[in-house]
């Protein structure tokens, strides 16, 4: 009988430490490009961090987001554009496995005239362009692309 107990609790002992469990992580990175005319985008990479615990935790994955935002020489928001991405890696490789793109307009005189994404290997990208519109003739454009890219050891770029 006592032998069936502990054959009993050492299995569950074995069965727990072989469970997965998972944790998340947030972390935001930001930079600052000003043009000319005053204007600057302010770039936001998000880290989702969803990290895997256990002994037969071989993979982690995080999901990230990337965002740009537009504003202009007073200071007010224009326009956001953004890439969604999640990405798996183990220690050895790496793939992104879905991106997806979103875009804002704040500002009705701007327009997105153009705007994908797509992933390949590692690496997620997002190409948008903007037109600003004065009397309905464009007098500004600004193309951004926003990448995002994850190495072996799930660290983004």
């Amino acid at each position: 009988m006592k032998k069936g107990i502990i054959g009993i609790l050492l299995g569950l002992i074995i069965f727990t430490g072989c469970l997965n469990f998972a944790y998340a992580e947030n972390t935001n990175i930001q930079t600052v490009e000003y043009y000319e005319d005053g204007s600057y985008l302010i770039t936001t990479l998000t880290q989702n961090n969803i990290v895997g615990i256990g002994l037969l935790s071989t993979r982690s994955s995080k999901t990230e987001t990337k965002k740009g935002h537009y504003y202009d020489s007073n200071g007010a928001i224009v326009w956001t554009a953004s890439i969604t991405a999640s990405f798996t890696y183990n220690g050895t490789t790496a793939s992104c496995t879905t991106v997806s793109k979103s875009k804002t307009i704040y500002n009705n005189s701007w327009k997105c005239t153009s705007s994908s994404c797509y992933k390949s290997g590692a690496t997620a990208t997002g190409d948008f362009t903007f037109k600003h519109y004065v009397l309905g003739i464009p007098n500004k454009t600004i193309n951004r692309t926003l990448t995002l890219t994850c190495d072996k050891n799930g660290n983004i770029t």
